[in-house]
């Protein structure tokens, strides 16, 4: 009895569930909210975030909660793999016991859904969020932008643009409500992603159960998804959607879908190329390629248009593509290049911003040939794989890169199908660095709490330890060390030159299955 209750108190479900749990009720003193909003005055609210040790309590609550949903993810994928059986089954009410706690906390690691609220007032004022800020209308402030977007122009599309004008249409003066309905909407969406991933694994053969622990139960979704309620969910949603029917031999349905991602995020345009490629066929060539990506453009240009004519705003999305860029993080590769080039030049007493500057347009650069090389190559790739690909190059060239976008990556990837071993253990790694960033985002704490340098210290030491930590105990787990990956990486190597060898003994007739 008592190895029973052991097992069961530190099964996944519990820990991730205890997790969870915490998250929801530190997000009372340290969730995001309004200046202006009316839950503030509410008691037990006031008295949380006006006591700045219980406001102190909670950060670490909410660090610490959602350090233990990692490990508990991780324990899930362990439970997984030694027991195949119900794997499935474990990853989907996993899934579910973990989100529902945190579909009902107050705002953590981004304040996106306040500008999404900010942008349907636009919308809903007779404004055109193309042209004019958040500051445009009044009491913005009130409503809890981040005061660094409040002059910025939207880079979302037309149809991301009608939802949130009818969200705020539809809660009336009541943030809060809409606030709500953008959550609900994403956590919709990121079950949508599932199923479609779900339908896609069952189509070509790829274990279900991993693709969803990848897609569903992972922290990177759960905390960017389910808590902060990024409209990237709905944008993966509408192209994995697109994907599947382009692969059904559906393509004018692939391509509705895949309009409406890019009329969410415009970055869904990468997929539009994909769908020509699918319709295109197996024994495509360039001239037929180019003839369906044409009408794959054309229809999805028209949709578009019309869309934009209809709510009076137009094409003004795509000369506003560069807003996300106007920050830089400290991860990005890019950027720490582009930080180590203009501090050399500043070293010699040299201006180093156009430098850093040239570094950058230079990745830009590197991006549209890595794109391009990915969509007009020849080589027998899978659509899928092609589509991964474009999106990790656009992110990994970036001198921007929000955890949610990571979730692009490790999403798409995991419905190409992550092979068990290196491609796995990268897949993991970044999950846990991403959750991490995730949880190293701010919080609504007073200035007080705000000013304590020491307890920011101790926070952020918290938070990199433990993901390091997180890593270490990840690869010992999996007995994995720098010699055993590149023994990995040789064999790899290795077999790919025999593969390439009996292919062209073969006399290249043998093609992958969904290679196009």
């Amino acid at each position: 009895m008592k190895s029973i209750l052991r097992r069961e108190l530190g099964s996944p479900l519990l820990l991730g569930l205890v997790g969870t749990l915490f998250i929801a009720l530190g997000s009372l003193a340290v969730g995001w909210l309004g200046p202006g909003s009316n839950v503030r005055g509410w008691p037990i609210i006031q008295s949380l975030r006006g006591n700045d040790l219980l406001v102190h309590i909670s950060t670490f609550v909410v660090i610490g909660a959602g350090l233990l949903l990692v490990i508990a993810w991780l324990k899930l994928g362990s439970a997984m793999r030694r027991n195949p059986a119900d794997a499935l089954k474990r990853v989907v009410v996993t899934s579910v016991v973990w989100a529902l706690p945190l579909a009902v906390a107050v705002p953590l690691y981004s304040r996106d859904l306040f500008a999404y609220v900010g942008q349907g007032r636009l919308m809903a004022g007779g404004f055109n969020p193309y042209v004019d800020g958040i500051s445009a209308i009044q009491g913005w402030f009130n409503i809890g932008v981040d005061p660094m977007w409040a002059n910025a122009k939207t880079p979302y599309g037309p149809v991301y643009l009608a939802i949130e004008e009818a969200t705020v249409t539809i809660s009336g003066d009541s943030p809060i409500v809409a606030v709500a309905l953008f959550r609900l909407i994403a956590i919709v969406s990121a079950l949508a992603i599932a199923f479609y991933a779900y339908r896609l694994a069952r189509m070509r053969q790829i274990d279900p159960g991993k693709v969803l622990w990848l897609v569903l139960a992972s922290p990177v979704v759960m905390f960017n998804f389910v808590v902060a309620g990024h409209n990237d969910a709905l944008m993966l949603a509408l192209l994995i959607a697109g994907m599947y029917y382009a692969l059904r031999r559906h393509p004018i349905i692939a391509i509705l879908l895949v309009t409406a991602s890019v009329g969410v995020k415009p970055i869904a345009v990468l997929a539009l190329p994909i769908i020509g490629i699918i319709w295109a066929g197996q024994n495509r060539t360039l001239r037929s390629t180019v003839k369906y990506w044409v009408m794959t453009v054309v229809i999805s240009g028209a949709v578009l248009g019309a869309l934009g004519f209809a709510l009076g705003i137009g094409f003004g999305w795509v000369l506003t593509l560069a807003t996300p860029g106007s920050v830089s993080h400290w991860y990005a590769p890019v950027n720490i290049l582009a930080i180590a080039v203009g501090g050399a030049f500043g070293a010699f007493g040299l201006d180093g911003e156009m430098p850093a500057n040239i570094v950058k347009f230079v990745a830009i650069g590197a991006m549209v040939v890595v794109v391009a090389w990915v969509m007009l190559t020849k080589r027998t790739f899978d659509p899928l794989m092609r589509l991964a690909l474009a999106f990790t190059a656009t992110v990994i060239l970036s001198p921007v890169i929000h955890p949610w976008y990571a979730a692009w990556c490790i999403i798409l990837f995991a419905i190409v199908g992550i092979r068990e071993g290196l491609a796995t253990h990268l897949a993991v790694s970044a999950s846990i660095f991403f959750a991490c960033v995730s949880i190293a985002e701010g919080m609504d704490i007073s200035d007080a709490v705000q000013g304590d340098i020491l307890g920011y210290v101790i926070r952020t030491v918290f938070i990199t330890g433990g993901g390091i930590a997180l890593i270490i105990a990840y690869c010992i787990h999996e007995e994995l060390s720098v010699k055993l990956i590149v023994q990995r990486l040789r064999s790899y190597r290795e077999r790919r030159a025999i593969q390439k060898l009996n292919r062209a003994a073969a006399g290249g007739s043998v093609k992958p299955r969904t290679s196009v």
